[in-house]
């Protein structure tokens, strides 16, 4: 009867041996990984610099074309930019104004604000409240009723405010009479137009 022979123990240097050439074969894959998540990183970091670039050399021009409105008595222009047809290149060709910067750098990924761009706010208020004339804002109102535009019933209730002023009472009154269901979201302004409502004079 045959007894069975045990195994060889196994040799340690041969274990330690695999065991080290199995590990290297996972570390291609995982620098691959590294490399491809650098380079994604990279390339985002790229391209938002140059679409941010983009972005702000836009912005630069069109508050020159604000700021050459504003010399020239075209509020409007200045407020919400304007287009020219170039007879060269047989399109029109626009220009900026300061809602435009504004709409540039609304977003909240729109980081980092260039400095000229926290002004323009300013401008705007200072266009709508204090320049802006009677015709302005009826040419204002009548372009843009019907349309999403954020200065819309600020510079209607401005329109009512400016027929106050030159004594149009009347239509002063149906401007603030007519706010609330015209803006219904515009609270702050629904008030201001109801105060300014209450301070006219009674009529029969």
């Amino acid at each position: 009867m045959l007894s069975p022979v045990a195994a060889p123990p196994a040799d340690p240097t041969t274990a330690a041996a695999a065991s080290e050439t199995a590990v290297p074969a996972a570390r291609p894959e995982s620098r691959r990984f590294v490399i491809i998540a650098i380079g994604a990183v990279v390339l985002f970091i790229v391209a938002y610099g140059m679409a941010w670039g983009s972005a702000y050399r836009m912005t630069m021009t069109y508050l020159d074309d604000a700021a050459k409105s504003v010399q020239e008595g075209r509020d409007l222009d200045a407020l919400m930019g304007y287009k020219v047809y170039d007879q060269s290149s047989k399109r029109y060709v626009p220009h900026g104004g300061y809602v435009q910067v504004q709409n540039i750098w609304s977003s909240s990924y729109a980081v980092p604000r260039p400095a000229e761009a926290e002004t323009v706010q300013q401008h705007i208020d200072e266009i709508i409240n204090q320049r802006l004339t009677i015709d302005e804002a009826e040419q204002f109102v009548q372009e843009n009723i019907g349309q999403s535009n954020p200065y819309l019933g600020m510079i209607y209730l401005r329109l009512g405010e400016l027929y106050e002023a030159d004594g149009r009472l009347k239509d002063a009154k149906d401007v603030y009479s007519s706010f609330a269901d015209l803006f219904p979201d515009e609270s702050a302004l629904i008030e201001r137009a109801k105060a300014n409502l209450e301070k006219l004079p009674k009529t029969d």
